[in-house]
């Protein structure tokens, strides 16, 4: 069964030119929380359709980098795109449809305890205003390409974590977003089921979505052997294609492949000094009172300028 969706993005924020074929950029960012924590001048691209796991200590900056892509914490200085916004340009307005078009996926998996599988992945398209008929015909077309067609009139508290996990990425996928932000999503797994959920996130990235991919987890970003982006610190240690590396003294199985400019033309840094506070390590939303990708009621009352071309999938 192959699912496809064009989305035609709100005109929000400022469109980089420059950004060429990356889905991201980050551009000599810095990010402060003391006077030597948070992000330092860090810099990288990722590029459409990539598959990029960004690992490190706790406190290394990683969810730091989450928070800056969502716009939930502003940049000290540098320049941030993704999925050819200006996020730094945003404003309060325009944050809730950018935020629209990217899917995220959570350690904690952040369902509706109150909602049946079914609609809490039929929620995702309920608050971008699709039709009855329409949710009717892409939701369980989901939920079966996860695995889980047979559950969608559970409730959470019935399913397993895996299963729970897999309601978590139907959902965050629902409305095809471009960028997929995954974080710790095996964290809460038993590895058997870890390495059933990976399988799920790269059969969604080879239908071109881009995914990255906070993790802990040396066992499967060695085995994927994708594009490594460790830091500490603050700063970009390694970047690199293959094992789980954090710099020269790292924990990386077998000589180090160095991503090059042809690559993915990326910006590599050297390990500076820099410390991030634990608390910026956790993609906690607190702030929102939904916790559907970040939704918040002000989200809701907005009008929708999401348009989808559905083809495929079953009927």
């Amino acid at each position: 069964m192959i699912i496809r969706s064009v989305i035609r993005k709100k005109e929000s924020g400022v469109i980089d030119t420059r950004s060429g074929n990356f889905m991201i950029t980050f551009e000599n960012v810095t990010k402060k929380y003391d006077e030597d924590s948070g992000l330092m001048d860090v810099s990288f691209h990722i590029e459409k359709g990539s598959f990029v796991f960004l690992v490190g200590p706790s406190g290394a900056g990683k969810s730091t980098i989450i928070k800056l892509i969502l716009k939930e914490v502003l940049a000290d200085s540098g320049s941030i795109t993704a999925d050819g916004t200006d996020v730094c340009a945003l404003t309060k307005k325009e944050i809730p449809f950018y935020r629209r078009r990217l899917g995220i996926v959570f350690q904690d998996f952040r369902l509706l305890d109150n909602k049946t599988v079914y609609e809490n992945v039929a929620f995702a398209m309920e608050i971008t205003g699709h039709s009855k008929d329409e949710i009717s015909e892409r939701v369980p077309a989901v939920l079966d390409l996860m695995g889980i067609g047979a559950y969608q009139d559970r409730y959470p508290g019935e399913l397993s974590a895996g299963e729970q996990q897999r309601v978590s990425i139907a959902r965050a996928v629902m409305n095809r977003p471009a960028l997929l932000i995954c974080d710790e999503p095996t964290g809460n797994l038993d590895p058997e089921t870890a390495a059933e959920i990976m399988d799920l996130l790269q059969m969604i990235n080879k239908t071109g979505t881009t995914i990255l991919m906070v993790t802990h987890a040396k066992d499967i970003v060695d085995r994927m052997n994708k594009r490594v982006i460790s830091l500490e610190k603050g700063r970009i240690v390694s970047d690199r294609i293959g094992a789980y590396d954090l710099g020269a003294g790292g924990n990386g199985d077998g000589p180090e492949t160095p991503v090059t400019e042809e690559d993915n033309n990326i910006d590599a840094h050297e390990p500076d000094k820099g410390k991030s506070p634990d608390a910026a390590e956790s993609t906690d939303m607190n702030d929102d009172p939904d916790p559907v990708s970040t939704i918040t009621a002000e989200e809701e009352s907005q009008d929708n300028h999401i348009e989808f071309d559905w083809s495929g999938g079953s009927k």
